[in-house]
């Protein structure tokens, strides 16, 4: 089929959108290798396929390469693997560019990045959705009395000592005199009785 659309899973995790300039009936591998800027030593193969009510997605891509090639795009879990030494599409190490196609009815079928997208969020389990958890606060989350002792308040972040007065407040006790240098139990006493707070 001329003109396919189909979708390259760029080695560096981006994902770009690629057509077919001749009939993919004829040595798809070939075509494949074609559609890369990458000089690989082996042609691709299907590695993966992924299957929806009305469609599936096949993964195709390189199993050899050299150090630096390697792809770090993040392949759903699940798939259906054609290997028998790659059966872990979200684990297995492959090199290159990959290439995703789409067939209905096992025909080739277009394929963009907008669809891969919504397809790649489905096989992933979806967007949580926030507002689904919020009345959904478990008792763990909810602070102890030993984690308010530890948050400390903007005002005591300075300072830990009870005493402790900024200079801007600090005003000097009519009442002390000569003696504020004095360090008497009687003072302290007093002083204690006759702060207002």
């Amino acid at each position: 089929m001329k003109g396919l659309k189909f979708v390259a899973l760029n080695k560096n995790g981006n994902v770009t959108n690629k057509i077919f300039k001749c009939d993919i009936a004829e040595e798809l591998p070939e075509l494949l290798n074609k559609s890369t800027r990458m000089k690989m030593p082996t042609l691709p193969m299907k590695l993966y396929s992924y299957t929806f009510s009305n469609f599936r997605m096949d993964i195709w891509g390189y199993i050899n390469g050299k150090a630096g090639q390697e792809n770090t795009h993040d392949l759903p879990p699940n798939a259906t693997c054609f290997l028998d030494q790659f059966t872990n599409a979200d684990t297995d190490l492959l090199f290159g560019d990959s290439f995703v196609l789409k067939y209905v009815n096992d025909i080739p079928t277009n394929i963009d990045i907008n669809e891969y997208a919504q397809n790649y969020t489905s096989l992933m389990g979806g967007i949580e959705d926030l507002d689904d958890t919020d009345g959904e606060v478990s008792e763990d989350e909810e602070p102890t009395q030993e984690d308010l002792d530890f948050i400390a308040d903007d005002d005591s972040e300075l300072s830990t000592d009870d005493s402790w007065v900024p200079e801007d407040d600090f005003k000097p006790d009519s009442n002390s005199g000569s003696d504020s240098g004095s360090d008497s139990g009687s003072d302290s006493e007093s002083d204690s009785e006759s702060d207002p707070e």
